[in-house]
Protein backbone atom coordinates (compact mmCIF):
# COMPACT_ATOMS: atom_id res chain seq x y z
CA UNK A 1 0.00 0.00 0.00
CA UNK A 2 1.42 3.22 -0.41
CA UNK A 3 0.07 6.73 -0.29
CA UNK A 4 2.16 10.02 -1.41
CA UNK A 5 1.97 13.72 0.04
CA UNK A 6 4.37 16.66 -0.27
CA UNK A 7 5.50 18.49 2.73
CA UNK A 8 8.81 19.86 3.94
CA UNK A 9 9.59 18.05 7.37
CA UNK A 10 8.67 14.53 6.29
CA UNK A 11 10.88 12.71 8.78
CA UNK A 12 13.45 12.75 11.40
CA UNK A 13 16.55 10.69 11.00
CA UNK A 14 16.96 8.40 14.31
CA UNK A 15 20.53 8.46 15.71
CA UNK A 16 23.38 9.87 14.20
CA UNK A 17 23.93 10.72 10.67
CA UNK A 18 27.27 11.68 11.55
CA UNK A 19 30.24 10.70 13.40
CA UNK A 20 30.69 12.19 16.69
CA UNK A 21 27.25 11.71 17.88
CA UNK A 22 26.34 15.00 16.33
CA UNK A 23 22.92 14.63 15.24
CA UNK A 24 21.48 15.31 11.46
CA UNK A 25 18.12 17.57 11.07
CA UNK A 26 15.18 16.27 9.15
CA UNK A 27 15.31 15.00 5.26
CA UNK A 28 12.55 16.76 3.57
CA UNK A 29 11.12 16.56 0.34
CA UNK A 30 8.27 15.22 -1.27
CA UNK A 31 7.11 11.49 1.06
CA UNK A 32 5.58 8.45 -0.32
CA UNK A 33 4.67 5.79 2.24
CA UNK A 34 4.58 2.58 1.86
CA UNK A 35 3.54 -0.02 4.61
CA UNK A 36 5.47 -3.11 5.53
CA UNK A 37 4.21 -6.79 6.27
CA UNK A 38 4.67 -5.87 9.71
CA UNK A 39 2.97 -3.08 9.56
CA UNK A 40 5.99 -0.47 9.31
CA UNK A 41 5.30 2.79 7.40
CA UNK A 42 8.35 3.04 5.10
CA UNK A 43 9.45 6.01 3.34
CA UNK A 44 10.78 7.32 0.16
CA UNK A 45 11.30 10.50 -0.16
CA UNK A 46 12.38 12.83 -3.42
CA UNK A 47 14.71 15.26 -1.51
CA UNK A 48 13.91 19.36 -1.51
CA UNK A 49 15.45 20.89 -4.58
CA UNK A 50 19.01 22.00 -4.36
CA UNK A 51 18.62 26.51 -4.49
CA UNK A 52 19.67 27.24 -7.93
CA UNK A 53 19.99 23.43 -9.21
CA UNK A 54 18.49 22.51 -12.71
CA UNK A 55 16.83 19.70 -13.07
CA UNK A 56 15.79 17.63 -16.35
CA UNK A 57 12.70 16.06 -17.26
CA UNK A 58 14.39 12.61 -16.67
CA UNK A 59 15.66 13.69 -13.45
CA UNK A 60 12.39 14.03 -12.39
CA UNK A 61 10.93 10.75 -14.26
CA UNK A 62 13.21 8.73 -12.34
CA UNK A 63 12.60 10.58 -9.15
CA UNK A 64 9.04 9.54 -9.42
CA UNK A 65 9.87 5.90 -10.95
CA UNK A 66 12.02 5.06 -7.79
CA UNK A 67 9.41 6.14 -5.18
CA UNK A 68 7.25 4.13 -6.80
CA UNK A 69 8.63 1.33 -5.72
CA UNK A 70 7.50 -0.86 -3.16
CA UNK A 71 9.78 -3.67 -1.91
CA UNK A 72 7.13 -5.89 -1.22
CA UNK A 73 6.00 -6.19 -5.14
CA UNK A 74 9.67 -6.29 -5.95
CA UNK A 75 12.37 -9.56 -5.68
CA UNK A 76 15.32 -8.42 -3.85
CA UNK A 77 18.53 -9.66 -4.29
CA UNK A 78 21.80 -8.97 -2.25
CA UNK A 79 24.67 -7.38 -4.14
CA UNK A 80 27.35 -9.82 -4.30
CA UNK A 81 30.27 -7.37 -6.22
CA UNK A 82 32.55 -5.15 -5.62
CA UNK A 83 33.74 -4.36 -1.63
CA UNK A 84 30.08 -2.93 -0.40
CA UNK A 85 26.89 -4.47 0.29
CA UNK A 86 23.41 -3.26 -1.57
CA UNK A 87 20.52 -4.57 -2.47
CA UNK A 88 19.21 -4.97 -5.84
CA UNK A 89 15.79 -4.57 -7.08
CA UNK A 90 14.45 -6.84 -10.04
CA UNK A 91 11.05 -6.35 -11.23
CA UNK A 92 9.62 -9.93 -12.56
CA UNK A 93 6.51 -11.83 -13.73
CA UNK A 94 4.31 -12.45 -11.22
CA UNK A 95 4.31 -12.37 -7.69
CA UNK A 96 6.26 -15.34 -5.99
CA UNK A 97 8.97 -13.17 -5.22
CA UNK A 98 10.54 -15.91 -2.53
CA UNK A 99 11.19 -18.51 -5.05
CA UNK A 100 12.62 -15.89 -7.48
CA UNK A 101 15.43 -15.20 -4.52
CA UNK A 102 16.31 -18.70 -3.75
CA UNK A 103 16.78 -19.23 -7.11
CA UNK A 104 18.39 -16.65 -8.82
CA UNK A 105 19.83 -14.82 -6.00
CA UNK A 106 23.25 -16.53 -6.05
CA UNK A 107 23.48 -15.89 -9.39
CA UNK A 108 23.65 -12.29 -10.61
CA UNK A 109 23.72 -12.89 -14.35
CA UNK A 110 21.12 -15.15 -14.23
CA UNK A 111 18.92 -12.90 -12.02
CA UNK A 112 19.33 -10.31 -14.65
CA UNK A 113 18.41 -12.87 -17.28
CA UNK A 114 15.11 -14.34 -15.41
CA UNK A 115 14.31 -10.83 -14.84
CA UNK A 116 11.83 -8.40 -16.64
CA UNK A 117 13.23 -5.23 -15.09
CA UNK A 118 16.24 -3.85 -12.80
CA UNK A 119 14.98 -0.64 -11.77
CA UNK A 120 17.38 0.35 -9.10
CA UNK A 121 19.90 -0.38 -6.14
CA UNK A 122 19.30 0.04 -2.43
CA UNK A 123 22.56 0.89 -0.63
CA UNK A 124 22.98 1.45 3.14
CA UNK A 125 25.52 3.09 4.84
CA UNK A 126 28.21 0.54 5.89
CA UNK A 127 31.61 1.69 8.21
CA UNK A 128 33.02 -0.51 10.64
CA UNK A 129 36.85 -1.01 10.86
CA UNK A 130 36.84 -4.00 8.26
CA UNK A 131 34.40 -3.05 6.08
CA UNK A 132 34.56 -1.01 2.99
CA UNK A 133 33.09 3.17 3.44
CA UNK A 134 29.55 3.94 2.60
CA UNK A 135 27.45 6.77 3.50
CA UNK A 136 24.24 7.02 2.05
CA UNK A 137 23.43 10.20 2.30
CA UNK A 138 26.54 11.18 0.12
CA UNK A 139 24.78 9.80 -2.89
CA UNK A 140 21.68 11.92 -2.70
CA UNK A 141 23.95 15.51 -1.78
CA UNK A 142 26.04 14.10 -5.11
CA UNK A 143 23.26 14.43 -6.92
CA UNK A 144 21.54 17.72 -6.21
CA UNK A 145 24.76 19.65 -6.15
CA UNK A 146 25.59 18.27 -9.65
CA UNK A 147 22.39 19.58 -10.83
CA UNK A 148 23.41 22.99 -9.53
CA UNK A 149 26.82 22.98 -11.29
CA UNK A 150 24.68 21.68 -14.34
CA UNK A 151 27.36 19.31 -15.25
CA UNK A 152 28.32 16.72 -18.39
CA UNK A 153 29.58 14.55 -16.06
CA UNK A 154 26.25 11.91 -15.07
CA UNK A 155 25.67 11.73 -11.78
CA UNK A 156 22.79 9.33 -10.90
CA UNK A 157 19.25 10.50 -9.70
CA UNK A 158 19.15 9.34 -6.14
CA UNK A 159 16.47 9.67 -3.15
CA UNK A 160 16.08 8.46 0.50
CA UNK A 161 14.44 5.14 1.15
CA UNK A 162 13.82 3.19 4.39
CA UNK A 163 12.79 -0.54 4.81
CA UNK A 164 11.53 -2.91 7.64
CA UNK A 165 14.58 -4.25 8.73
CA UNK A 166 13.43 -7.51 10.29
CA UNK A 167 12.16 -7.75 6.28
CA UNK A 168 15.55 -6.62 4.85
CA UNK A 169 16.94 -9.47 7.14
CA UNK A 170 15.02 -12.27 6.52
CA UNK A 171 15.33 -11.25 2.14
CA UNK A 172 18.84 -10.27 2.13
CA UNK A 173 20.72 -10.38 4.74
CA UNK A 174 20.73 -13.80 5.42
CA UNK A 175 20.72 -15.36 1.95
CA UNK A 176 23.86 -12.87 1.15
CA UNK A 177 25.92 -14.61 4.36
CA UNK A 178 24.99 -17.25 3.15
CA UNK A 179 26.21 -17.08 -0.29
CA UNK A 180 29.38 -15.22 0.09
CA UNK A 181 30.52 -17.93 3.16
CA UNK A 182 32.17 -20.01 0.92
CA UNK A 183 33.37 -17.49 -1.43
CA UNK A 184 37.27 -16.13 -1.34
CA UNK A 185 38.64 -12.68 -2.33
CA UNK A 186 35.77 -10.78 -0.92
CA UNK A 187 37.08 -9.47 2.66
CA UNK A 188 35.36 -6.18 2.98
CA UNK A 189 32.23 -7.19 0.92
CA UNK A 190 31.48 -10.25 3.46
CA UNK A 191 32.35 -8.17 6.53
CA UNK A 192 29.62 -5.50 5.33
CA UNK A 193 26.83 -8.22 5.23
CA UNK A 194 28.40 -8.95 8.51
CA UNK A 195 28.10 -5.70 9.71
CA UNK A 196 24.24 -4.92 8.26
CA UNK A 197 23.51 -8.77 10.01
CA UNK A 198 24.59 -7.19 13.65
CA UNK A 199 23.06 -3.99 12.60
CA UNK A 200 19.65 -5.17 11.89
CA UNK A 201 19.49 -7.86 14.97
CA UNK A 202 20.56 -5.36 17.25
CA UNK A 203 24.10 -6.93 18.30
CA UNK A 204 26.14 -3.61 16.96
CA UNK A 205 25.31 -0.45 17.97
CA UNK A 206 26.98 2.84 18.30
CA UNK A 207 27.32 5.94 15.40
CA UNK A 208 27.98 3.24 12.74
CA UNK A 209 24.78 1.05 13.63
CA UNK A 210 23.13 4.33 14.57
CA UNK A 211 23.59 6.13 10.64
CA UNK A 212 21.48 2.83 8.99
CA UNK A 213 18.84 3.25 11.07
CA UNK A 214 15.64 5.21 11.88
CA UNK A 215 12.17 4.20 12.90
CA UNK A 216 13.54 3.81 16.61
CA UNK A 217 15.75 1.16 15.43
CA UNK A 218 12.70 -1.00 13.22
CA UNK A 219 14.20 0.33 9.45
CA UNK A 220 17.07 0.49 7.87
CA UNK A 221 17.73 3.66 5.57
CA UNK A 222 19.39 4.74 2.47
CA UNK A 223 19.73 5.37 -0.79
CA UNK A 224 17.75 4.20 -4.30
CA UNK A 225 19.56 4.40 -7.49
CA UNK A 226 20.99 2.72 -10.45
CA UNK A 227 24.75 3.20 -11.72
CA UNK A 228 25.03 1.89 -15.13
CA UNK A 229 28.07 2.46 -17.01
CA UNK A 230 31.56 0.83 -18.28
CA UNK A 231 34.14 1.60 -16.49
CA UNK A 232 37.36 3.12 -17.89
CA UNK A 233 40.77 1.78 -17.90
CA UNK A 234 43.71 4.11 -17.00
CA UNK A 235 42.89 6.34 -20.19
CA UNK A 236 40.72 8.05 -17.99
CA UNK A 237 41.23 6.47 -14.02
CA UNK A 238 45.14 6.68 -14.18
CA UNK A 239 47.70 3.79 -14.55
CA UNK A 240 46.99 3.38 -10.30
CA UNK A 241 50.27 1.87 -10.76
CA UNK A 242 51.71 3.86 -7.72
CA UNK A 243 49.07 1.85 -5.14
CA UNK A 244 45.67 3.34 -3.47
CA UNK A 245 45.54 6.36 -1.48
CA UNK A 246 48.14 9.02 -2.59
CA UNK A 247 49.67 6.86 -5.38
CA UNK A 248 46.66 6.48 -7.53
CA UNK A 249 45.47 9.97 -6.70
CA UNK A 250 48.58 11.15 -8.61
CA UNK A 251 48.59 9.01 -11.00
CA UNK A 252 45.25 10.33 -12.07
CA UNK A 253 46.61 14.01 -12.60
CA UNK A 254 48.82 11.96 -15.30
CA UNK A 255 45.85 11.47 -17.56
CA UNK A 256 45.86 13.56 -20.80
CA UNK A 257 42.82 15.64 -19.79
CA UNK A 258 44.61 16.16 -16.57
CA UNK A 259 47.96 17.36 -18.27
CA UNK A 260 45.73 19.63 -20.57
CA UNK A 261 44.06 21.55 -17.77
CA UNK A 262 47.52 22.51 -16.21
CA UNK A 263 49.22 23.43 -19.85
CA UNK A 264 49.58 26.68 -20.53
CA UNK A 265 48.75 26.32 -24.16
CA UNK A 266 45.88 27.05 -25.97
CA UNK A 267 42.78 24.44 -25.62
CA UNK A 268 43.16 22.07 -28.51
CA UNK A 269 46.91 22.55 -28.74
CA UNK A 270 46.73 21.49 -24.81
CA UNK A 271 44.74 18.41 -25.58
CA UNK A 272 47.00 17.40 -28.21
CA UNK A 273 50.38 17.84 -26.66
CA UNK A 274 48.60 16.06 -23.34
CA UNK A 275 47.60 12.90 -25.51
CA UNK A 276 51.45 12.90 -26.53
CA UNK A 277 53.33 13.89 -22.87
CA UNK A 278 50.60 10.73 -21.57
CA UNK A 279 51.40 8.41 -23.49
CA UNK A 280 55.06 8.75 -22.95
CA UNK A 281 53.88 6.00 -19.79
CA UNK A 282 54.06 2.79 -21.30
CA UNK A 283 50.89 1.58 -19.28
CA UNK A 284 49.08 4.68 -20.67
CA UNK A 285 50.03 4.19 -23.93
CA UNK A 286 48.62 0.76 -24.40
CA UNK A 287 44.94 2.52 -23.67
CA UNK A 288 45.38 6.07 -24.69
CA UNK A 289 45.95 5.49 -28.78
CA UNK A 290 48.06 8.19 -30.53
CA UNK A 291 44.98 8.42 -32.79
CA UNK A 292 42.47 9.84 -29.79
CA UNK A 293 40.41 12.28 -30.83
CA UNK A 294 41.21 16.06 -29.51
CA UNK A 295 37.80 16.40 -29.33
CA UNK A 296 37.16 13.73 -26.68
CA UNK A 297 40.18 15.24 -24.65
CA UNK A 298 38.72 18.78 -24.48
CA UNK A 299 34.78 16.56 -23.15
CA UNK A 300 37.09 15.27 -20.76
CA UNK A 301 38.96 18.60 -19.68
CA UNK A 302 35.34 19.27 -18.95
CA UNK A 303 34.70 16.31 -16.62
CA UNK A 304 37.87 16.45 -14.80
CA UNK A 305 36.72 20.06 -13.41
CA UNK A 306 33.31 18.93 -12.37
CA UNK A 307 34.69 15.27 -11.00
CA UNK A 308 37.70 16.98 -8.96
CA UNK A 309 35.45 20.30 -7.99
CA UNK A 310 32.71 17.70 -6.29
CA UNK A 311 35.13 15.36 -4.89
CA UNK A 312 37.12 18.37 -3.12
CA UNK A 313 33.90 20.10 -2.18
CA UNK A 314 31.96 16.65 -0.99
CA UNK A 315 35.20 14.97 0.53
CA UNK A 316 35.41 12.13 -1.43
CA UNK A 317 37.75 9.09 -0.44
CA UNK A 318 37.05 6.18 -3.23
CA UNK A 319 37.29 7.73 -6.64
CA UNK A 320 40.04 6.81 -8.76
CA UNK A 321 39.47 3.89 -10.26
CA UNK A 322 35.61 4.11 -9.80
CA UNK A 323 34.74 6.82 -12.62
CA UNK A 324 32.53 4.84 -15.44
CA UNK A 325 31.04 5.98 -19.18
CA UNK A 326 28.47 6.26 -21.31
CA UNK A 327 29.01 6.88 -25.25
CA UNK A 328 26.60 9.55 -26.54
CA UNK A 329 26.34 11.73 -29.76
CA UNK A 330 27.55 15.21 -29.80
CA UNK A 331 26.62 17.85 -32.14
CA UNK A 332 26.04 21.86 -32.59
CA UNK A 333 22.46 22.76 -33.96
CA UNK A 334 21.31 26.54 -34.03
CA UNK A 335 24.40 27.32 -32.15
CA UNK A 336 23.73 25.00 -29.12
CA UNK A 337 25.53 22.04 -28.39
CA UNK A 338 23.50 18.70 -28.22
CA UNK A 339 23.43 15.28 -27.07
CA UNK A 340 21.58 12.08 -27.00
CA UNK A 341 22.80 8.51 -26.54
CA UNK A 342 24.51 6.26 -28.74
CA UNK A 343 23.11 2.98 -29.40
CA UNK A 344 26.07 1.39 -31.22
CA UNK A 345 28.32 2.90 -33.68
CA UNK A 346 26.01 3.67 -36.52
CA UNK A 347 24.94 7.36 -37.14
CA UNK A 348 21.76 8.07 -36.51
CA UNK A 349 19.70 9.36 -39.94
CA UNK A 350 18.07 12.37 -37.87
CA UNK A 351 21.30 13.71 -37.04
CA UNK A 352 23.35 13.20 -39.82
CA UNK A 353 23.12 15.91 -41.20
CA UNK A 354 24.84 18.05 -38.38
CA UNK A 355 27.80 15.61 -38.37
CA UNK A 356 27.42 14.84 -34.87
CA UNK A 357 30.92 12.94 -33.08
CA UNK A 358 30.64 9.92 -30.85
CA UNK A 359 32.30 10.62 -27.84
CA UNK A 360 32.41 9.12 -24.12
CA UNK A 361 30.64 10.84 -21.36
CA UNK A 362 31.92 10.50 -18.07
CA UNK A 363 29.76 9.46 -14.87
CA UNK A 364 30.52 9.36 -11.66
CA UNK A 365 28.34 6.46 -9.97
CA UNK A 366 30.23 5.52 -6.67
CA UNK A 367 29.57 8.46 -4.73
CA UNK A 368 29.01 7.05 -1.03
CA UNK A 369 32.26 7.61 0.22
CA UNK A 370 32.00 11.54 0.80
CA UNK A 371 30.28 14.01 3.15
CA UNK A 372 30.96 12.14 6.43
CA UNK A 373 33.96 13.25 8.88
CA UNK A 374 36.71 10.59 9.12
CA UNK A 375 36.98 9.92 5.04
CA UNK A 376 40.39 11.31 3.47
CA UNK A 377 39.62 13.86 1.04
CA UNK A 378 42.03 13.16 -1.51
CA UNK A 379 40.97 15.93 -4.29
CA UNK A 380 42.28 18.41 -1.33
CA UNK A 381 45.14 16.20 -0.07
CA UNK A 382 46.40 15.73 -3.28
CA UNK A 383 46.12 19.25 -4.45
CA UNK A 384 43.97 18.36 -7.21
CA UNK A 385 42.47 21.69 -8.18
CA UNK A 386 46.01 23.67 -8.09
CA UNK A 387 47.82 24.71 -11.19
CA UNK A 388 44.58 24.70 -13.56
CA UNK A 389 45.07 27.02 -16.62
CA UNK A 390 41.56 26.38 -17.84
CA UNK A 391 38.27 26.87 -16.27
CA UNK A 392 34.81 26.88 -17.61
CA UNK A 393 33.42 30.51 -17.02
CA UNK A 394 29.82 28.94 -16.30
CA UNK A 395 31.08 26.30 -13.72
CA UNK A 396 33.29 29.48 -12.36
CA UNK A 397 30.73 31.46 -11.63
CA UNK A 398 28.44 29.22 -9.91
CA UNK A 399 31.41 28.04 -8.07
CA UNK A 400 31.55 31.65 -7.25
CA UNK A 401 28.04 32.49 -6.22
CA UNK A 402 27.68 29.13 -4.05
CA UNK A 403 30.75 29.95 -2.30
CA UNK A 404 29.18 33.58 -0.88
CA UNK A 405 26.24 31.74 -0.13
CA UNK A 406 27.87 29.05 2.26
CA UNK A 407 29.85 32.37 3.28
CA UNK A 408 27.03 34.02 4.57
CA UNK A 409 24.71 30.37 5.02
CA UNK A 410 22.55 31.61 2.78
CA UNK A 411 19.57 29.27 1.02
CA UNK A 412 22.29 26.63 0.01
CA UNK A 413 24.43 26.20 3.17
CA UNK A 414 20.28 25.86 4.52
CA UNK A 415 19.75 23.16 2.21
CA UNK A 416 22.54 20.98 3.79
CA UNK A 417 20.87 20.37 7.08
CA UNK A 418 17.42 21.40 6.41
CA UNK A 419 16.67 19.14 3.48
CA UNK A 420 19.69 16.76 3.00
CA UNK A 421 19.50 15.90 6.82
CA UNK A 422 23.39 16.37 7.08
CA UNK A 423 24.55 17.13 10.72
CA UNK A 424 26.02 20.52 11.31
CA UNK A 425 29.62 19.65 11.79
CA UNK A 426 28.73 17.95 7.71
CA UNK A 427 27.58 21.17 6.40
CA UNK A 428 30.39 23.42 8.01
CA UNK A 429 32.84 21.13 6.49
CA UNK A 430 31.27 21.60 3.17
CA UNK A 431 31.05 25.13 3.26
Amino acid sequence: MRSTSTILAVTTLVGSLASGGLCAGPVAGELTEFRSASGLVERCIRIADFPGAHYSKNDRHVEARYCGLDFAKLALCPKLWSTSPGTVLYEIAGDDFAAFERQNCADRRQARQVASGHPANFKISVNARDTSATYAPASWVYYHLSRYFRTNVHVPVAVYRSMDAQAHHARVVKPALAIVADRHGLGMLRAGWHFLDGVETGQLTGAAADSALTDGGRQVFGVLLDNKGDRYGADFNGTRESGWGDGQNHDFQQTAPFLALRSERPGTEAAEWAIREARKNPRMAQELPADTPVEQVVFWMQDILEITLLDFILGQQDRIGNIDYRWRWYWVEDGKLESKAAHGKDLPEDIAGFRPLRLRQSAINDNDAGVRAGYVDFAAKTRMLEGLRHYHPGLYQRLGRLSADFAAKGPAYAWLMASAGLSGKEADTIA
